[in-house]
């Protein structure tokens, strides 16, 4: 269980909340337990012959009803509140480890795997820490309390309940093994499920056309099948652990029935109510302790795969005291525009993709880099946008290191348009938008413009009110190309990459846009392409070949 105790610390983000949580579920549950023995005392008086003040009884049994009821609805409230609060906090730190890691660090991980990771296994987590925790405080209280009221009323009733409590909880240990395999193994089948339907539900079209796809739907069901396998075997085990909980229960009522009848002298007959009810209220927290015990192997499973998330080491180097004090604006210009100065850079320790490439592109300059497939273009964009630290050498725009500019001043400075960039479920406003969350509407529209989405022939006749489903269906590759380069340009950045990303737009939309781009006297442009069209508008050319040496050195 220790990726389970290590995520414990999340829960102290939001400490208030957590205490809160558990104090209304102690007063909840011992109100109940006060309840419950003072019915059971109630009743055996009466049968005694006693009857009891009804009109106190009942005022009390109602002001402890309210206050079981208000506990109960107090605590329901915190700790939904801290849970989603808790899944807000653990998918933020997933999600940031995954933006420092990338691009390198989760080639391995599968989609379906970071979404299982994302969704399900942090909603597991978040149960356990917002109420599971909770209630299994309380229920040690409760079983404090049963232990010392059977102690009371006659020591023979722990003999008969607390062998039973460990026989209860034992059960679950038994299995740990096993319930951690089936743990393991339905984390496993249920990303690789959810993986196989999400390949399959973005490649509809492709396998239709490779007449694949009732193959591939066969594979989602034979998947599907072995998941259900796998989920009936774990109700199999969670069913007869449950069962056999019952059973102990309706040992323990025997057991206690037996100690009140056979010891008359200790036990009263107006205390077999309450001899009854200590002993099945004794169980009741084991229940809870062994349900817990029970989600072991899930909860450890979960743990394991958020902690594996967050262990990914990041992309890029860190230094926090360097972190804590680089700028949020960018610095004042010294040496204007995009450098690379004397790069090198290797994927895992390779041959080196770069070596010792220098560049200089000014602002107001549109360079084209070209070479064939594998000399490093595409590496040297991602090193200007720092998803990579080169070996050697220095990338710096406007004169500053981008080691030493943080990620907001970074990105305020810096856009990259890959060749396909993702867009999101809603309308071309609002994906454009995503490049500057406070830009004005004047600005989105001009950015629009600039990138050629509103001329009459791209096709789009309601401009930017245009749906947009997800991935980008509903709009051709032409009018995503403009979509992602219209945003990166409503961000005004110094340094603006185009990798590929004119490569689906026709030679004339092309041709206008790499004009356009070379109209700004601010901004250093610096294109990836093949196209003969796109290079030949260019100011400059540098070629990379293979041996990964600039045709054109620093200058």
């Amino acid at each position: 269980m220790r990726p389970v105790l290590r995520m414990l610390p999340v829960v102290l983000t939001h400490r208030r909340l957590f205490v809160e949580t558990v104090v209304w579920n102690v007063v909840a549950q011992v109100t109940v337990l006060v309840i419950a023995l003072w019915l059971a005392a109630t009743v055996g008086r009466a049968v005694a012959g006693e009857p009891p003040a009804l009109g106190p009884t009942t005022a009390g049994l109602a002001a402890l009803c309210l206050v079981a009821a208000g506990a109960a609805w107090r605590e329901a409230w915190v700790s939904h509140d801290l849970a989603y609060r808790l899944i807000g906090v653990l998918r933020g730190r997933v999600f940031d480890t995954l933006r420092r890691a990338l691009p390198t660090r989760i080639r391995h991980r599968h989609s379906g795997d970071l979404t299982t990771t994302v969704v399900t296994d942090i909603e597991t987590l978040e149960w356990l820490y917002a109420h599971t925790v909770s209630q299994t405080l309380g229920a040690g209280l409760v079983l404090g309390i049963s232990a010392a009221a059977s102690a009371a009323i006659s020591p023979l009733l722990l003999l008969v309940w607390v062998p039973l409590l460990v026989v209860g909880v034992t059960v679950p240990l038994t299995t740990a093994r096993r319930a951690r395999g089936d743990g393991d193994a339905l984390a496993a089948g249920t990303a690789q499920l959810r993986a196989q339907v999400l390949d399959t539900v973005r490649g509809l079209r492709e396998l239709a056309g490779a007449d694949a796809l009732d193959t591939q739907l066969a594979n989602v069901s034979e998947r599907t099948r072995a998941l259900g396998r796998l989920q009936v075997r774990e109700a199999s085990r969670l069913g007869a652990e449950r069962g056999i909980g019952d059973l102990l229960l309706a040992a323990t009522a025997l057991g206690a029935l037996g100690v009140a009848l056979l010891d008359r002298g200790a036990v009263a007959p107006g205390d077999v109510p309450l001899a009854l009810t200590v002993a099945v209220a004794g169980l009741g927290p084991a229940a809870q302790i062994a349900d817990l015990l029970r989600n072991a192997g899930t909860l450890r499973a979960a743990a394991a795969r958020i902690t594996e998330v967050l262990d990914l080491q990041p992309a890029v180097g860190t230094d926090t005291r360097a972190e804590e004090h680089r700028p949020d604006r960018p610095p004042a210009a010294t040496e204007s525009g995009l450098v690379l100065d004397a790069v090198s850079f290797s994927y895992d320790d390779a041959r080196p993709v770069l070596d010792r490439l220098s560049l200089h592109v000014r602002p107001g300059e549109v360079v084209a880099l070209t070479g064939p497939s594998g000399a490093g273009k595409t590496t040297a964009a991602r090193l200007v946008l720092r998803l990579w630290d080169p070996d050697s050498g220095a990338v710096r725009v406007d004169g500053t290191d981008v080691r030493d500019l943080s990620d907001q001043a970074l990105r305020a400075l810096v856009a990259v348009v890959p060749q396909s960039s993702p867009l999101l479920r809603g309308t071309v406003g609002t994906n454009i938008v995503l490049g500057d969350p406070d830009a004005s509407a004047e600005a989105v529209g001009r950015a629009a413009r600039d990138a050629g989405l509103l001329r009459p022939d791209v096709g789009l006749p309601r401009g930017l009110d245009t749906p947009v489903g997800e991935h980008g269906h509903g709009l051709s590759g032409g009018q995503r190309a403009r979509v992602a380069i219209a945003r990166a340009l409503l961000r005004d950045p110094r340094v603006l990459v185009l990798d590929e990303a004119t490569a689906s737009l026709d030679h004339e939309a092309d041709a206008a846009l790499m004009e356009l781009l070379a109209t700004s006297p601010s901004r250093a442009t610096l294109v990836v392409a093949h196209r003969r069209a796109t290079v030949e508008a260019a100011h400059r050319v540098v070629r990379l070949d293979r041996v990964n040496d600039a045709a054109g050195r620093f200058s």
